[in-house]
């Protein structure tokens, strides 16, 4: 049972990393439909004939990653060596985050069509806009 609640876990954990885009064709109109998977870096969009291109995505990243942990401790006396109060206080935190860039090569399995996807994002919310462009010349505004 333990097994099985694992695997439905971790197929949960991959499927709900899956974010949708929207490539637009500012010539034609056209909008194509795709998505992108944090986990495993996958980028995958389907072309109006169908062919489905493919590819891996890279961050070319601003992002910030910080981690910082403080102590302090504060003892009072009267002059002899009574104590009226002691505290001490501890706090940990991190900051994750920030604008950052993603560049992506798409490949078709079937033909020699080609992409190019360059996309601005916000680390936080995994949003953000960008350009796509065809080795056969068409152009998409991203968005996702």
């Amino acid at each position: 049972m333990k097994l099985f609640l694992s695997i439905v876990a971790m197929l949960i954990l991959i499927t709900g990393c899956s974010h949708k885009m929207t490539y637009v064709d500012f010539e034609n109109g056209n909008v194509l439909e795709g998505h992108y998977v944090d986990y495993v870096k996958d980028i995958e969009v389907k072309m109006p004939n169908g062919e489905l291109l493919k590819g891996k995505f890279s961050n070319i990243s601003n992002n910030s990653f910080s981690f910082g942990n403080s102590f302090s401790n504060g003892t009072m006396t009267n002059g002899t060596t009574t104590t009226f109060g002691n505290a001490n206080s501890f706090g940990t935190g991190y900051s994750v985050g920030g604008a950052g860039k993603a560049y992506a090569i798409l490949k078709s399995e079937t033909s020699s069509l080609m992409m190019e996807v360059i996309v601005n994002y916000d680390g936080l919310s995994r949003s953000g806009f960008g350009e796509a462009r065809t080795n056969d010349g068409r152009k998409y505004k991203v968005q996702f």
